[in-house]
């Protein structure tokens, strides 16, 4: 089922390791024809940082491990934006848990449903 190209999603893939950013790519590329397109794969923070306030991406997939990220500045970053956006934390070091933060704009009484019950079953 293809999504029509003004409401693909736009993915950022960020991280200093080129393979793992091309590994990625590939397989993110793979999964989701039609429904997302990678918009940039940025190696560093400062290219990172300017690629989210251009593109303004829906996800931004970032690689936990990289220490040319400083992920304190990163998710600060995301914190303080305005849009809609998600990002993933993942890592090649470690198996286990992928980070997903999910920034939403609520209406009040959108808000005030979820103040009521934030862990639905």
């Amino acid at each position: 089922m293809a999504v029509e190209p003004h409401a693909r999603k736009r993915v950022l893939i960020v991280s200093a390791n080129p393979l793992f950013r091309e590994g990625l790519r590939k397989v993110y590329a793979e999964k989701w024809i039609g429904m997302a397109e990678i918009i940039g794969m940025p190696g560093a923070m400062e290219e990172a940082v300017l690629a989210m306030d251009s593109h303004q991406p829906d996800l931004v997939i970032v690689d936990f491990d990289d220490r040319a990220i400083n992920q304190t500045e990163f998710l600060n970053k995301f914190v303080t934006g305005k849009t809609p956006m998600q990002v993933v934390l993942v890592s090649l070091g470690e198996s286990g848990e992928v980070v997903i933060y999910d920034r939403k704009r609520l209406t009040t009484a959108q808000a005030e449903d979820w103040l009521g019950n934030p862990w639905p079953e």
